[in-house]
């Protein structure tokens, strides 16, 4: 008799000793540094969405007092979030070398 379903034997090898994590973090140091960089990121995503909303709420004004005073504020704050998220990376880059956490001879180090 011919049979469409082929016996399948489960292999009796040795079981696996270690189970590798997807996850590449093995500190809390590369947990924070990650945390960082997605809300930096998100930061730049939102300053860029504000300059963008602020210059179209300015062409759109038509020389509207309010709406242009109100474009103008978008466009402040958005640059002072912009500002403010430049010296975040300039402390993010200065701070490990401040405290040495760059690695040694022989360190691990913490990569920002």
């Amino acid at each position: 008799m011919i049979s469409l379903v082929e016996k399948v034997y489960a292999d009796q090898g040795p079981a696996p000793s270690t189970i590798t994590s997807p996850v590449p973090i093995t500190n809390l140091a590369e947990m924070f540094s990650i945390v960082i960089n997605i809300i930096l990121g998100v930061g730049w995503a939102m300053v860029f969405v504000m300059l963008a909303m602020g210059f179209v709420q300015y062409v759109m004004s038509r020389g509207e007092k309010q709406a242009v005073e109100n474009a103008q504020k978008w466009l402040t704050y958005a640059v002072i979030g912009g500002v403010g998220l430049f010296f975040v990376v300039i402390l993010k880059s200065i701070i490990p070398q401040l405290l040495s956490a760059t690695g040694g001879p022989g360190g691990s180090g913490i990569v920002f």
